[in-house]
């Protein structure tokens, strides 16, 4: 059967994933207000469709900070890959550069910033940068990603505790 829509996606992942791993990446924080927060404004958001136009010669791509980008979607920084799958993010780069989007890799990856690097080099890269109470810490981050090609740091600033997990 195929997926159609994004509750047939969670069902398909609590069936491949570990208990655990379903638990985390379903769960937010405290009273997960936040999530639901989202699946509402998520839910509110609608395809405006457009008929009887020609779309021979469409093209979905934006210019960001000076990089043509080909889907107009990124996907953002998710923290802990290799729980879903081996290869963790250096697999959702490669994916993401495969269809020319943007990358975000978590400052919580389970792959280093020189791994995703080296298995996605296309791939336009962001850091995503807890800022950290070591701000040495962070500042040494932000050069490794530098080093490693990634353009770009996308500094979460609502997020000045970790938040309490249920999961």
């Amino acid at each position: 059967m195929p997926l159609c829509c994004i509750d047939d996606y969670e069902v398909e992942a609590n069936r491949r994933l570990l208990p655990s791993a379903a638990a985390y990446y379903s769960s937010g924080s405290c009273g997960e207000e936040t999530l639901q927060l989202n699946k509402q404004a998520f839910q509110r958001l609608r395809i405006r469709p457009r008929v009887l136009r020609n779309v021979v010669d469409r093209d979905l791509s934006v210019q960001v900070l000076g990089r043509k980008v080909h889907v107009p979607i990124g996907v953002a920084a998710a923290a802990m890959q290799k729980m879903a799958h081996p290869d963790g993010e250096c697999a959702n780069a490669r994916a993401v550069g495969s269809v020319g989007s943007i990358y975000q890799l978590s400052t919580v990856s389970t792959c280093s910033i020189e791994e995703v690097a080296e298995a996605a080099p296309n791939t336009i890269k962001w850091f995503q940068l807890y800022l950290l109470k070591d701000r040495d810490l962070s500042e040494k981050l932000i050069k490794r990603a530098a080093k490693a090609g990634f353009t770009a740091v996308v500094l979460t600033v609502d997020a000045s505790t970790w938040g309490v997990r249920r999961a």
